[in-house]
């Protein structure tokens, strides 16, 4: 298959659009949707309704064959198939014309609607040299081609994510609920995380030295595992040697606690007032708040898809340790399974959080498990299976 040399860029609205008809610019107006039904690294199947004209196209990648196989099929072939599709359909009215001699299209979304302006050149010396005139008023210049998948997997939300005011959002009001945004790349993903998370730490650290009773130490154990396990998974995303550190010293820390948790309160009072303690704390706020210094190699990559295969990862840990190693994998599981269902319009992941996990005790975790474990066995293969479409895009 030869690729064809595109620019894309996000219009603010349909103004551009309208001035080109109010211009007497002549479209080839298309109704579109397409869904995919297999997502794979080296095989994708998707099928496309152009006006009433239904496809079925496998995509083939490899290093030596990359092709793609097209087959007109019947209306009901269509209907049928999108019962067993992945995500949701994307549907788009396409105005086809030339710009400056060039195949043009804009890509009208719909819900939200989104604009796209695709520009087609015949060789990557023209596209390097082309710029769009200044009154056209672009959002922004995409630095990677946009296709249906990328799009069903991670959506439209393509303006600029202010990051700074999440964390208002946060010290305002630590309860929040949190909504990730699909295109936040992993730096920043990470970064608000980590700092909900410590915010809830601080809140029960405060809280266990003031009150001094038995939740609130229970809660500052808890948000110390939390930041622990996040830390792990975000490996390569911020500078190696100081995640290194902040692991070894988040992992002491749930060390020394447990040392004296329910045995020596004085001894967890100490702890808790010591200076070591201070000092993490004031590290890590710094650590979460700078904005640039401490990126690592894979800070570009988008979240969502770092925490789908690290997601992924936990399940599968988690049916194989079952009866090895149950404390870890359900500490790690239920993290991600309380902060990430939502991240992912999986229903089996959902339906495995709310009938086995949220608000069950380990005990009545296992023993769920052990009645029902041919049905548990069904939703982690099935949740495991959707969230690896994210590692082949």
């Amino acid at each position: 298959m030869v690729h064809e040399i595109q620019k894309n860029f996000l219009l603010s609205d349909t103004t551009l659009l309208r001035n080109f008809q109010k211009d007497g610019v002549l479209f080839k107006i298309s109704e579109i949707e397409i869904f995919y039904t297999k997502i794979t690294y080296s095989k994708n199947i998707k099928f496309k309704n152009i006006d009433g004209n239904y496809y079925k196209i496998t995509e083939i990648n490899d290093e030596i064959l990359e092709q793609n196989q097209e087959e007109k099929i019947s209306k009901k072939e269509f209907i049928k198939a999108r019962k067993n599709r992945i995500g949701k359909s994307i549907k788009k009215k396409r105005y086809e014309f030339k710009f400056c001699s060039l195949k043009s299209f804009i890509d009208v979304y719909s819900k939200p609607e989104i604009c796209i302006f695709k520009i087609f050149f015949p060789t990557l010396e023209e596209a390097c040299h082309f710029t769009l005139p200044n009154e056209f008023k672009i959002q922004k210049e995409f630095d990677y081609a946009l296709d249906s998948k990328f799009m069903m997997l991670y959506g439209c939300d393509f303006f600029k994510i202010d990051i700074e005011k999440y964390f208002k959002k946060i010290e305002k009001d630590p309860d929040i609920i949190l909504k990730f945004p699909n295109l936040i790349n992993a730096f920043e993903g990470y970064r608000i995380f980590l700092f909900y998370l410590f915010k809830k730490l601080r809140f029960y650290w405060n809280l266990a030295l003031d009150k001094k009773q038995e939740e609130s130490f229970y809660e500052f154990l808890s948000y110390s595992n939390k930041i622990y396990v996040i830390l792990v998974t975000a490996n390569g995303v911020f500078n190696q040697n100081l995640s290194k550190d902040l692991i070894f010293r988040f992992k002491d820390l749930i060390k020394q606690f447990n040392r004296f948790y329910k045995q020596d309160n004085e001894g967890l009072l100490l702890f808790l007032s010591s200076e070591n303690l201070q000092s993490l704390f004031s590290d890590f706020d710094f650590f979460v708040k700078e904005n640039s210094f401490y990126e690592g190699k894979k800070k570009d990559k988008l979240f969502k898809q770092i925490i789908a295969i690290e997601f992924r990862k936990k399940l599968i840990f988690f049916k194989k340790n079952l009866l090895k190693d149950f404390e870890k994998s359900f500490l790690e599981l239920t993290i991600f399974l309380e902060y990430f269902c939502d991240f992912f319009d999986i229903k089996s992941l959902n339906k495995l959080y709310k009938k086995y996990f949220i608000l069950q005790s380990k005990k009545e975790v296992l023993s769920k498990i052990g009645s029902k474990r041919e049905k548990f066995d069904k939703l982690i293969s099935q949740a495991s299976k959707e969230l690896k479409i994210y590692k082949g895009c």
